[in-house]
């Protein structure tokens, strides 16, 4: 009689699979089995434990991928983009006056106004001035800041945004919107007619 059909083993649960923790325990431990010559048994190969790491794509919020990903504005040589800077509201107008005298833009007209300006003149106008005290002691001059303004969006390609990000720091002003306003503050009043 077959052990299967044996009635004594017929009535006896078969033993459940043991929990994961166990068989944990036993692939950690060595087990010396007898060689595979002695039972007969033909071997198979074992899959291995390790595991490859698979690539895992998360997803990540708009935002995130907006941030992350370049604009396609940045990416083509030459290609326009809006830059904001802030123009104290009385230069805006002069500003605004000057470009539609010349027939021109902002951006050209920025070009203008560097091109007309000295660099000294530029930095004389981030340089804190010190003056003496009754003391003797220098008192340094608070930083120049840029002013409130009206933001105008300035179309410049990506050279033209390095070259001005570079002034910025050459000049140590404080912002884009500094340095674009005291260009064009000084070019509106180089090119005023005198009364």
């Amino acid at each position: 009689m077959s052990p299967l059909a044996d009635p004594d083993t017929a009535d006896r649960a078969v033993p459940a699979e043991q929990p994961q923790a166990d068989n944990r325990s036993a692939e950690q431990e060595p087990v010396e089995e007898p060689p595979l010559e002695a039972t007969g048994v033909r071997s198979q190969p074992t899959p291995t434990s390790t595991k490859t790491p698979k690539a895992t794509t998360r997803h990540q919020p708009a935002a995130k991928k907006a941030a992350n990903s370049n604009k396609a504005s940045e990416l083509v040589p030459g290609a326009l983009r809006n830059v904001g800077v802030y123009l104290p509201p009385g230069l805006l107008v002069q500003v605004k006056d000057a470009v539609y005298k010349e027939r021109t833009t902002y951006a050209d007209l920025l070009i203008d106004a560097f091109e007309a300006v000295d660099d000294e003149q530029i930095a004389k106008e981030f340089t804190p001035e010190t003056t003496l005290t009754r003391s003797g002691i220098p008192r340094r001059a608070p930083r120049k800041r840029g002013e409130a303004g009206i933001q105008i969006q300035l179309r410049l390609d990506g050279l033209q945004v390095a070259w001005l990000d570079e002034k910025v720091t050459e000049f140590n002003a404080p912002s884009r919107s500094a340095l674009v306003s005291v260009a064009f503050k000084l070019h509106m009043k180089a090119v005023q007619p005198v009364d």
